[in-house]
């Protein structure tokens, strides 16, 4: 024997359902990309320049890396790393490049944007967020039909 199952029940189960499923696993998402965006810590932006590496003062060639990033630190010191970066594979020595360091390690640095640490997780928890709090709205209008 078959149970019916009227649409508007289908469609209170399926809200109450999406309004977990998307309150829950929206909200535990977005502070997962939150703490992910916090635990990089934070980040000091400056600018750098892409320098010739591996000249002696006889100008012959050392072995290494062909260019180095240079940036100053906070306190006036000089850091350097080898520019094989995406952003920096293509730029020639003289070329500006943006820069983020850590006021803890300013040794350490890089060439990508640290906002976007986290922000696939954070964006996925706020749609899922909105799903489940447009499924709610639902599931309340459709008690009252």
């Amino acid at each position: 024997m078959a149970v019916a199952v009227h649409a508007l029940d289908f469609a209170g189960i399926m809200s109450e359902i999406l309004t977990l499923v998307g309150l829950i696993i929206g909200a535990v998402l977005y502070i997962v990309g939150l703490s992910v965006r916090g635990i990089s810590g934070r980040w000091t932006r400056t600018t750098a320049v892409i320098a010739a590496w591996g000249t002696t003062a006889s100008g012959t060639a050392q072995a290494g890396p062909a260019t180095v990033i240079r940036w100053f630190d906070n306190d006036g010191d000089v850091h350097e790393r080898s520019a094989d970066t995406q952003e920096t594979h293509h730029l020639a020595p003289g070329d500006d490049v943006r820069v983020w360091f850590r006021n803890r390690q300013p040794e350490k640095c890089r060439t990508h944007d640290p906002d976007l640490d986290g922000k696939g997780l954070r964006l996925i928890g706020l749609v899922l967020l909105g799903i489940g709090v447009l499924a709610g709205v639902a599931g309340i209008v459709l008690m009252f039909v």
